[in-house]
Parts: structure tokens; C-alpha cells; sequence
């Protein structure tokens, strides 16, 4: 038991290490009120959860910030830019004008590129007076950040190695400890320790699927948080939480009432019940998390393309199933914990009030404090 818990403490304290990584710096200058501006702003975001500490945006407001459009005006020059208008991209020492689907791509292949390269930002070096050098892709470490190897240059880092640890590294993060919290819910309310590992199971293998679904077919948007995710999610847990405070204190309601045919349901088909509630809550909440959290398929992909291998497919194969034993690992740990810790002690007869308080606890949260949960 001490093992598992020291297990444990490591997949939670391991992937929050941090070092200092350099970045590609992205500069957009752009206008209030601007659609194209919007847009772009928007596809940025995206980048900057697919890349993390690897790429750093910054914006300036040119219509009604003086000093911001002299800025531009003075970038235009220095890497002359004879366009007008915004947006105004600044990658290394190349330019975009505008916005559409075609200069999405090449900003996007140019991040990748300039990762390669760690060109200087020019930008900055105006904005603060300092000379522009005439070449200025001057830093010679490629380097990326990834979660547990740090600040890495991928050219002597074996992408084997990178795909393995992104992979064990990404099925624990921030945003995915409270999917733990809430499977935990689920499977503190099952007494059969068989029944529970199939459901954690579950819960694992949809979430695997979708993710690798999203990243293998290239998909660079998700389903935007919004207010029905969260609700969603809250009236799932506010169910399963209802249905077992109630399976331990025995509440009497009405006849016909929506909790009576909750009741009789659970009852019946409650493993049915609770798969389906998992399968649906899984592919909501992945498509949810990759919007939001850094994605660390893509730092593989880049790594793969710097270092010129063109058949990628092994490498990911191996990143997700990684991500899948890792996850598999946490539950039966999780399970281990509910089993030792509550089940089959004397707080065991408490379990099922005990699922429910931390699925209404869950809820609540979702509702109020989405923060916490990387859902606001």
C-alpha cells in the first residue's frame, strides 16, 4: 500500500516540474472591432494549448494605442513591410497581413520552423531600442519543453524517448485530476471491486480513443467550453451523487417522483447506468480538456519533424499507448485506494454516502468555481 501511495505521489508531483524553455515568439498587432483580428486571436489560443511553454503570444492594440502603432509602424519598417492594416503577424523575420485559412497554415509552419531555428524576437528588440542583428536566427540549441524531460534539444533526445514520456506525462495533469475525482465518485458507489475496475476501465479506453480520434485526424478545434458542457457534467454527478446518498440513508420520496425512477433505474441496470454515464462524460470532457490544456501530441509531432522522420505513426502509437498505460495505472491505484482505505474498513459502510457527497461536492464546484477544474 505505502508503494502504490509513493507510485502515486510521483505521477502527481512529476508532471508540475517546470523549467525555463525557450519559446517562439508570435507578435499580433491588431485593432478593437476587428473580425479578421478576432479570428486570428482565436486560432492563436488554439496554438498556444497545442504548444504550451514553447510558443509566447503577444498582442498590441493599434487603433487606439498611439504608442502601439508607431511600434508597428517602425517593425513595418525595419522588415520592410509595405502593407497596411491588421491583423499584422511578426514571426522571426517574416510577416503576415490579414487573416484566412491559408495564412493559418503558414503561421502555423512557421512556429514549426522558427521552432527548429529559436530565432530572436524583433519585435522586443525595437520596442526596447536595441539593434536588429542582420541574421537573426542566431541561437543554435533546438530546443522544446516537454513536460518531464524539460528543456530538451530534440536533435540528441531519441524520439522514442519523447514520445514515451509525453505520453505517461499527459495522462496526469491539472485538468484531468478532477476527471479522477469524479470516476472516484463512481466507483466508491461500487461494492464489486471487478465491477469497479471495468468501469475505471471504461472511462480510460473511451477517453484514449477519443484523444488519439482528435489528434490523428488533425482536428485543431474543439468543442468550445461553454455553459452546457459544464452543466452537462454537473447534472451527471448531481444524479450519480443523488442516487447514492440515497442507496445509504434510504430517502422516502413520492411516488412517480423523477428520484423514484432514478431509483428503480439505478436499481435494475445500474452497471448499464453507469457506463453509459462514463462513455458520455469521457468524450465530453476529452474534447473539453484538449481545447484547453496544452496538448502534448503536437510537441511529439514537432519533435518527429525536426528531427526529419516522416512515417510518424509508430511514434504516436507509442505516445497514446503510453497515455493509455499510465491511465490504466492511476485507476487501479485509485481503486487499490478505495478498496484498502474505505471498503474494507469500518468507514466501508459509509462508502456509497461518502461517493455521493463527493459527486454533489464535484458538481458544485463545476458550477460555481470552474477555474478548478480548467472548465471556466
Amino acid at each position: 500500500m505505502k508503494k502504490i501511495l509513493l507510485i502515486l505521489t510521483m505521477f502527481l508531483i512529476i508532471p508540475f516540474a517546470k523549467v525555463n524553455a525557450q519559446t517562439v515568439d508570435v507578435t499580433m498587432f491588431y485593432g478593437n472591432g476587428c473580425p479578421h483580428c478576432a479570428k486570428e486571436e482565436k486560432y492563436l489560443k488554439v496554438l498556444e494549448k497545442q504548444l504550451g511553454q514553447n510558443i509566447n503570444v503577444q498582442t498590441y492594440e493599434v487603433w487606439d494605442n498611439k504608442e502601439n502603432n508607431e511600434l508597428l509602424t517602425k517593425v513595418r519598417t525595419t522588415l520592410n513591410d509595405k502593407e497596411e492594416g491588421v491583423p499584422f503577424t511578426v514571426i522571426g523575420n517574416k510577416t503576415f497581413n490579414g487573416f484566412s485559412d491559408k495564412i493559418a497554415k503558414e503561421i502555423k509552419q512557421t512556429i514549426f520552423n522558427n521552432l527548429k531555428q529559436n530565432s530572436l524576437n524583433i519585435t522586443e528588440l525595437i520596442k526596447e531600442g536595441k539593434p536588429v542583428p542582420t541574421d537573426i536566427n542566431t541561437k543554435e540549441n533546438q530546443s522544446l519543453h516537454f513536460t518531464l524531460l524539460g528543456n530538451t534539444n530534440v536533435k540528441e533526445t531519441s524520439s522514442a524517448t519523447i514520445a514515451t514520456t509525453e505520453g505517461l506525462a499527459d495522462a496526469i495533469n491539472l485538468g484531468s485530476l478532477w476527471i479522477i475525482l469524479f470516476l472516484s465518485g463512481i466507483m466508491l458507489a461500487i461494492y464489486n471491486n471487478k465491477k469497479r475496475l471495468i468501469l475505471g476501465g471504461i472511462f480510460i479506453i473511451t477517453s484514449t480513443i477519443t484523444y488519439m480520434i482528435i489528434t490523428l485526424t488533425g482536428a485543431e478545434f474543439t468543442i468550445n467550453q461553454t455553459t452546457f458542457i459544464r452543466t452537462f457534467i454537473s447534472i451527471v454527478a448531481i444524479i450519480v451523487g443523488a442516487i447514492s446518498v440515497d442507496a445509504h440513508i434510504k430517502i422516502n420520496v413520492p411516488k412517480k417522483s423523477i428520484l423514484q425512477v432514478l431509483q428503480e433505474l439505478f436499481g435494475k441496470k445500474q452497471m448499464l447506468m453507469y457506463a453509459l454515464a462514463i462513455v458520455i462524460t469521457s468524450v465530453i470532457t476529452t474534447f473539453t480538456l484538449v481545447n484547453q490544456a496544452h496538448s502534448s501530441p503536437a510537441l511529439v509531432q514537432t519533435a518527429l519533424e525536426i528531427n526529419g522522420i516522416q512515417n510518424q505513426t509508430i511514434y504516436m502509437l507509442l505516445y497514446f499507448f503510453m497515455y493509455l498505460i499510465a491511465s490504466l495505472i492511476l485507476v487501479g491505484v485509485v481503486n487499490v485506494i478505495i478498496k484498502e482505505l474505505i471498503i474494507e474498513n469500518t468507514v466501508g459502510t459509509y462508502n456509497r454516502l461518502i461517493a455521493g457527497i463527493i459527486m454533489l461536492v464535484a458538481a458544485f464546484i463545476l458550477i460555481y468555481f470552474p477555474g478548478a477544474f480548467m472548465m471556466a
